[in-house]
């Protein structure tokens, strides 16, 4: 299962190797560029191929899904603006920042069972959309992971007819006839 907040803290955009101002069609070509170098039939040695292959379709269903894409990009927006605030806080007021930022977060998850919330925060709203995408299902994602697997079987097409231009046993051109005599 996928998490949450997980995403919510990584940078997508960098992720995929594209700017946060990329259209579709530029965040597809990132994604497959991408997705081509860290398939894991292309990196069978690299253990953690396959949970960057993941990491990256999920990347893509939330950037290319528009109002998930847009809670995304207000979480990331909310947190340049509120660590270039951080930054201009002098050491004293840092220290009563962080010591209020901790008593808020405990008294949110203390409250956690309450059933009204007047505003929620940029990542609760990017949370959200993150869980819709779950649910919807993406066929997005599926659509590009099969044509990731095209690629794959063409280009290992292309190898095999590069190297000799016959497959290593083609079961047609071969056969065998046994006979015997019974006593």
């Amino acid at each position: 299962m996928v998490d949450v907040k997980k995403f919510s803290e990584i940078d997508l955009y960098g992720l995929l190797g594209a700017e946060i101002s990329a259209t579709e069609a530029e965040i597809r070509k990132a994604y497959r560029k991408k997705a081509l170098q860290c398939h894991p039939d292309k990196n069978p040695d690299n253990p953690k191929a396959a949970e960057l292959f993941q990491e990256l379709s999920k990347a893509l269903e939330i950037l290319l899904d528009a109002s998930a894409r847009s809670a995304y990009d207000k979480l990331l927006n909310a947190k340049k603006a509120a660590q270039l605030r951080t930054q201009q806080l002098d050491s004293k007021r840092q220290k009563l920042k962080n010591d209020l930022e901790e008593r808020e977060r405990r008294a949110r998850e203390a409250g956690s069972g309450k059933a009204y919330k007047v505003n929620k925060t940029p990542e609760e709203l990017f949370q959200e959309e993150f869980e819709r995408l779950r649910k919807e299902g993406s066929k997005l994602i599926e659509e590009e992971q099969e044509l990731m697997r095209q690629q794959l079987r063409e280009e290992r097409d292309e190898m095999q007819k590069g190297s000799g231009g016959k497959p290593s046993w083609d079961s047609s051109q071969h056969r065998i006839k046994i006979k015997w005599k019974v006593e």
